[in-house]
């Protein structure tokens, strides 16, 4: 069954508006909830979820040596890419953070360009380069009050979830040739659930849990760690790296967006300006025809 170009759009846009909102579910979850009972929330959740749907995908397209891009998928998101993203908050500021996760798109589509033989066409580039200026900017031009206690370490390990990211948009574009996106969702979620639970129990439990704190924790659970990921995985069936990669930039655009509605934090001048320079960028990509 083939699929509109702009009805995957569509749904790499309502994933990144759930990854955006997710930023502001941690700060919830946070409340109540370790790093690690977060981290663990986004596999856990999605891991029961794939198994209660385990005669849909048990039977695997497997191949001699398909292990070591599945283990590369695992290793890069969920394990490195959670870690990475989630303690460099804890160093750095969202403001930062924002303009080295802004290296994203670019670092896939190079990525892609060298291991995919993606091809990198010139309007590809220009809406790279104007996505990554518009986010940049708008997290540059934030006025939070957040203090960095390491802004080097914070931003060295964001960087290490921009990396990871990358590697693993490629390591799916590539599997998903014979893999269906059920599956390497399924083997995501379980996979990360094995490796983050050990860490997991050494983790102190909550002394209290709020129900703002616990709607988070769902949040990330089920929006982001289901729903965000089936969305992406099969968008990554149809669409190439690159281009995917290119609408993660509307992750802090949303966040913003949530920020503005749910925490009354307002977006001044420049931020608007690098917002509406972000989505230009995005929709250059989404209208133009492949070369």
């Amino acid at each position: 069954m083939s699929f509109s170009p702009r009805i995957i759009m569509l749904l790499l846009v309502c994933c990144y508006a759930l990854w955006g909102g997710g930023m502001i579910a941690m700060k919830y979850a946070f409340e109540s909830f370790a790093v690690l009972h977060v981290v663990f929330a986004r596999v856990g959740f999605a891991a029961l979820f794939y198994l209660a749907l385990l005669p849909k995908w048990r039977h695997l397209p497997y191949q001699k040596g398909d292990w070591k891009y599945l283990l590369l998928l695992v290793m890069f998101e969920p394990c490195l890419f959670f870690l990475c993203e989630t303690f460099s908050m804890k160093f750095t500021t969202a403001s930062q953070g924002g303009v080295i996760a802004a290296c994203f798109p670019l670092c896939t589509a190079v990525a892609a360009w060298i291991f995919l033989k993606e091809k990198l066409t010139g309007r590809t580039i220009v809406a790279i380069i104007l996505a990554v200026i518009g986010v940049a900017g708008s997290s540059y031009f934030a006025e939070g009050d957040a203090k960095a206690s390491n802004p080097l370490l914070g931003n060295l390990l964001m960087f290490g979830a921009v990396l990871s990211s990358s590697g693993y948009a490629v390591c799916v574009r590539f599997i998903s040739r014979r893999y269906s996106f059920l599956s390497i969702s399924a083997i995501q979620a379980i996979g990360g659930s094995l490796a983050f639970f050990p860490a997991l129990l050494s983790a102190p439990m909550p002394e209290s849990v709020t129900m703002p704190a616990l709607a988070g924790l769902l949040y990330m659970g089920v929006g982001v760690g289901i729903l965000a990921y089936l969305m992406l995985n099969f968008s990554l069936k149809y669409l190439e790296a690159g281009i995917v990669s290119l609408f993660g930039n509307l992750i802090p655009v949303f966040t913003l967006i949530f920020a503005y509605v749910l925490l009354g934090e307002r977006l001044n001048v420049p931020q608007v300006a690098c917002v509406g320079l972000a989505l230009f960028g995005v929709a250059i990509s989404s209208t133009g025809k492949k070369d």
